[in-house]
């Protein structure tokens, strides 16, 4: 079977040259780079490529705790103040990458930079040869929680970085990691064993499937999407949301009025629409036995389900933008003060 949802939200915009060069730089070595505050990079004064050791695995592999084979990625540290000791947001991209210096990534990137925060970007494509829309099903959604914890164990012995303060960011591909790193089930299956995100955000992340115990959450958790989403709709994400704060979790789901997929992305014109798209927005998934994934009917799920659809409206929202950047900039406030 196919990724569990390699046919869900993709960013066409991949920054794939720059991340390319990159990964090729931090596959043998970890690499720090000083900048004297450029003016395109104002927010941040130093920035520092790490490698990261991590696993291939099918969503199979991972639900049941097995093994995959090793792979190295390549993540980018921003630091806005040197000589200090920094709370850190780990960024897991859209698919397939980070969508250039308008896309949502950079855009978040720089918001969190210029509030004091340092920033962790992970790029689970490059190194997985996924560059493009089709290409995109060699990285299934739930392994990247893999990359999340690995992405920790790294950014946590970085001497400018507060282990206790880092908080993980996933944005549509990168929110199903965002939301279920979070889970303890998975923290004892993948997870490091000293180490936890202090807090979990997901930016109109998939929540079209539940796993087993997926209830079973640890820390608090923001979930920010479009209530115009009709590529992930946010109907399943209030669901999620739900069963979460009946089970006493902290749990938040902020809503924005009209705003579609990738609405914090400004690189994509507003009502954008791609017609050929295929989305996952009549689809509800659950896990089955040995970590089969299925539909409605219960028979396991494939890319020609018929509950997938074409057609969806992607696009930029200020207002929705200006309005998320503030409610993670005042959840990082609460969470880190603790």
């Amino acid at each position: 079977m196919k990724s569990l949802l390699g046919v869900l939200p993709l960013s066409a915009f991949a920054f794939i040259a720059f991340m390319r060069r990159m990964w090729l730089l931090v596959a043998a070595s970890t690499i720090s780079v000083a900048l004297a505050q450029p003016a395109a990079h104002a927010q941040f004064v130093k920035q520092d490529y790490l490698a990261i050791s991590s696993e291939d695995m099918s969503p199979q592999q991972f639900l049941t705790g097995q093994k995959g084979k090793p792979i190295t990625l390549a993540g980018v540290l921003r630091l806005p103040k040197v000589g200090e000791i920094l709370p850190v947001v780990v960024i897991m991209p859209p698919a397939p990458g980070v969508g250039g210096p308008q896309g949502a990534t950079e855009t978040w990137a720089k918001v969190l930079n210029e509030a004091g925060v340092a920033t962790f970007i992970i790029d689970s494509f490059t190194p997985r040869e996924a560059y493009t829309l089709a290409e995109v099903q060699k990285v299934p959604q739930i392994p990247r929680t893999l990359d999340a914890y690995r992405a920790l164990q790294v950014v946590a012995k970085h001497p400018g970085v507060d282990p206790s303060r880092i908080a993980l960011m996933g944005l549509s591909h990168g929110g199903n990691a965002a939301m279920y790193a979070n889970l303890v089930r998975f923290q004892k299956q993948h997870g490091p064993p000293d180490l936890q995100y202090a807090a979990h955000i997901s930016v109109y992340g998939n929540c079209i499937a539940s796993y087993r115990d997926d209830e079973d959450s640890v820390k608090p958790l923001l979930m920010l999407h479009g209530v115009a989403d009709d590529w992930l709709p946010i109907d399943k994400c209030r669901e999620y949301a739900s069963r979460l704060a009946k089970a006493g979790k902290n749990v938040r789901l902020i809503e924005y009025p009209d705003a579609h997929h990738a609405f914090d992305a400004p690189v994509i014109k507003p009502d954008t629409k791609i017609p050929q798209a295929i989305t996952a927005r009549n689809c509800s998934l659950s896990e089955g036995e040995n970590g089969a994934i299925l539909n409605t009917a219960k028979q396991p799920f494939t890319p020609a389900d018929p509950c997938l659809a074409k057609g969806t409206t992607v696009g930029y929202h200020e207002a929705a933008t200006k309005k998320a950047h503030e409610d993670v900039k005042a959840f990082l406030k609460e969470t880190f003060k603790n």
